[in-house]
């Protein structure tokens, strides 16, 4: 069926102006449209199903084009048109369940996260890091007590079993240190947790 531009506008909803953006586009042209200037006729089957393989799904169904109307008006359309109406379909619906699961996602996150299952990893490499200085310096520092004990043991002067000591004991804190440094930097960047069914880590 043949129709003027203002017919069709109506027809599927919109301002004649709407119209002559699509032809403007290429978003109708071609055997959609007969003739030529001000006598020109759009081919409303063929422009319709043109405007449906289109027209930016954003354009169809958002706010802009919310009264577009590319719906046939009977029954009896070509099974190639209702197949790419429900193509369109099926994508926005796909896109509404992405949207839907990354949202779920991110507020079992925001759950875990509240329960303390989450600790954050450059933290905890930190910690620990420190926590081996400590036990090192504390050991060091007990090489006092321990050369005054070998002092009295042997009869030397505790200062030069100290002396002693303290040398003997650098390059062992250094050979620790750089295995513990090596140990941590092995460590991976994040550690996957699995929860059991009472909720707690596994």
């Amino acid at each position: 069926m043949l129709v003027k531009k203002s017919t069709f506008a109506a027809l599927r909803g919109v301002t004649p102006g709407r119209v002559s953006q699509w032809v403007a586009k290429g978003q109708i042209g071609g055997a959609a449209i007969v003739g030529e200037g001000q006598r020109a006729q759009i081919d409303v089957d063929l422009a319709t199903a043109q405007l449906r393989e289109r027209l930016d799904p954003n354009q169809r169904f958002g706010l802009k084009g919310l009264g577009t109307r590319l719906d046939d008006d009977d029954d009896d359309a070509p099974a190639g048109r209702r197949a790419t109406s429900a193509s369109v379909e099926s994508q926005i619906k796909a896109e509404k369940l992405r949207q839907a699961q990354l949202l779920t996602r991110r507020l079992e996150e925001e759950d875990r996260q509240r329960r303390g299952l989450y600790i954050e990893a450059k933290a905890a490499r930190s910690e620990m890091a420190s926590l081996a200085s400590d036990l090192l310096g504390s050991f060091e520092r007990s090489l006092t007590d321990l050369s005054a004990v070998l002092a009295a043991q042997f009869c030397v002067p505790p200062r030069d079993v100290l002396h002693v000591l303290r040398k003997g004991f650098r390059p062992v804190r250094e050979r620790l240190a750089a295995a513990y440094a090596a140990t941590a930097a092995a460590e991976p960047r994040t550690v996957q947790t699995v929860e059991n069914e009472a909720g707690s880590i596994q």
